[in-house]
């Protein structure tokens, strides 16, 4: 089942900067937030596996879950969740599979979305 939540402000960022790196990780840290908010516990952040990178690894109750943070400034490119495409969601997939194999191979795994389009965030529960 799909949920959406959202929060969304009109404040803006406290350190406008034209260096996409650090508007990537302070879209991760205002999702972390967000989702420590609404009941998730953060395991890890910027997790990198041979095959990819994790934004965030969660528990969500019992369930593993697995969190793409996707940021888009203007729609000029699209929504922010139009940009977690088919492959995207492949390679998280394989990267998925090989955490919980190791870690925790009995575990109930899902894919959430956090968006970030302008100032409003969105959480995508069970994203695909």
């Amino acid at each position: 089942m799909r949920s959406l939540r959202s929060a969304c402000s009109r404040s803006k960022p406290s350190r406008p900067s034209l260096d996409s790196n650090w508007k990537g990780r302070q879209g991760e840290d205002r999702a972390g937030a967000f989702l420590a908010a609404r009941g998730y516990r953060v395991l890890a952040r910027n997790v990198r596996l041979p095959g990819g990178e994790v934004d965030a690894i969660c528990l969500d109750g019992g369930t593993l879950v697995f969190v793409e943070v996707k940021r888009r400034d203007s729609r000029a490119f699209g929504s922010a969740l139009g940009g977690v495409d088919a492959r995207k969601r492949a390679r998280l997939r394989r990267v998925a599979a090989d955490y919980a194999q190791i870690v925790a191979p009995a575990a109930t795994v899902r894919f959430d979305v956090v968006t970030l389009d302008g100032e409003c965030v969105r959480l995508h529960r069970d994203a695909f």
